[in-house]
């Protein structure tokens, strides 16, 4: 018995898949908020609610360069005497300290004025001040400093110039406003050269009852 077969011819080839559909690309995330402004510190408001001093000192330093210093200070410290106003009529005084930094028990870094106005609110209505540095010091842009450590009063000895110009003070809300000026000559001060001190004041002082007798 013999068997034969006969070799099968190959099939068609096959029709191509149809391509799928592209995926949609997806959506960008949100942008994410910008953060909240800081907020100051502790203390800051209570430490710079009742007002500033604008200072400005200019010169030459003891290395004969110019320059032009200006600072806002604006912290007070809650001690006795440092931000206050006294009758005694017909004549008032203040006496107002500001900080460069908020005080602690190591900052000492401030300006005084004392300003004695007598027979206020009379036509012969006149002034006197002091103004009065503790370890202040002067920084330049090339990183060289100097420290004032005094007191400088328009009747002392090389200091010109002396004058308290803008004066006002409302006793509703007890607000102070002036501006003073003075030249230091150069014999008198750090700098050996002749220094001209200004400042805007503009604060709201205390006045102190003073309580009764026990």
């Amino acid at each position: 018995m013999f068997l034969i077969s006969c070799e099968g011819e190959d099939g068609e080839n096959g029709i191509d898949g149809v391509n799928g559909i592209s995926g949609v690309d997806g959506s960008n995330g949100a942008n994410g908020q910008n953060g909240a402004n800081g907020e100051n510190g502790v203390g800051f408001d209570e430490l710079t609610k009742y007002g500033k001093i604008i200072l400005d000192i200019a010169g030459t330093r003891s290395d004969n360069v110019a320059f032009a210093h200006t600072a806002e200070l604006k912290f007070i410290h809650n001690d006795s005497g440092n931000n206050e106003v006294f009758y005694d009529a017909p004549n008032i005084g203040f006496s107002v300290t500001r900080f460069v930094n908020s005080p602690d028990s190591r900052e000492d870094s401030s300006v005084r004025l004392f300003l004695f106005v007598n027979d206020a609110g009379l036509p012969t209505q006149n002034f006197g001040f002091n103004v009065r540095f503790d370890d202040y010091s002067v920084i330049s842009d090339d990183l060289k400093y100097f420290d004032i450590h005094d007191t400088y009063g328009q009747s002392d000895l090389g200091v010109s110039d002396a004058n308290i110009t803008g004066y006002s003070f409302d006793e509703a809300t007890n607000n102070l406003r002036c501006t003073f000026m003075m030249t230091v000559a150069g014999t008198n001060n750090i700098t050996g050269n002749d220094m001209i001190i200004s400042g805007t004041v503009d604060v709201i002082v205390l006045e102190n009852l003073g309580g009764v007798p026990l």
